[in-house]
């Protein structure tokens, strides 16, 4: 759940990097039943109020800020997916870290990425979207 705190660190985190656009729940719930997945509820959260941004992570979603590449979480995912990356083919793909590696959210809702440097297994970085946006965020 994002917690008051936490929204109170990313809204400082938006006005320092740049907000995205809102998406709208019924847009979230579409690209969900285009993923074949249900969107996690603290992504969809994130989404609702800030869009596609950079909070020390970068969060793709639809209609981002200039931080980000111009992809929205859809595309990202699927680009992923076609790509062969483990443990993405149900998840939501919603960033990308430095070294060109999938940010995803897994079917049990936690944050993982898959490390090409260390032999493509998946890694758990978080327990939960609300974990792994309190551990960096930036403010």
């Amino acid at each position: 759940m994002l917690e008051p705190e936490l929204i109170a660190a990313l809204e400082r985190a938006v006005a320092r990097y740049g907000r995205g656009t809102p998406v709208p729940a019924r847009r979230l719930r579409d690209a969900g039943a285009r993923l074949g997945i249900v969107v996690d509820p603290d992504y969809a959260h994130f989404a609702e109020l800030f869009g596609a941004c950079f909070v020390g992570v970068p969060v793709h979603a639809f209609g981002g800020s200039p931080l980000l590449e111009d992809v929205d979480v859809v595309a990202l995912t699927l680009r992923f997916r076609d790509d062969g990356w483990p443990g993405v083919g149900n998840a939501l793909v919603f960033g990308v870290d430095p070294a060109g590696n999938p940010l995803f959210l897994d079917l049990a809702g936690r944050v993982c990425t898959a490390d090409h440097d260390l032999g493509g297994g998946v890694r758990v970085l978080a327990e939960g979207f609300a974990a792994f946006l309190a551990r960096h965020a930036h403010d």
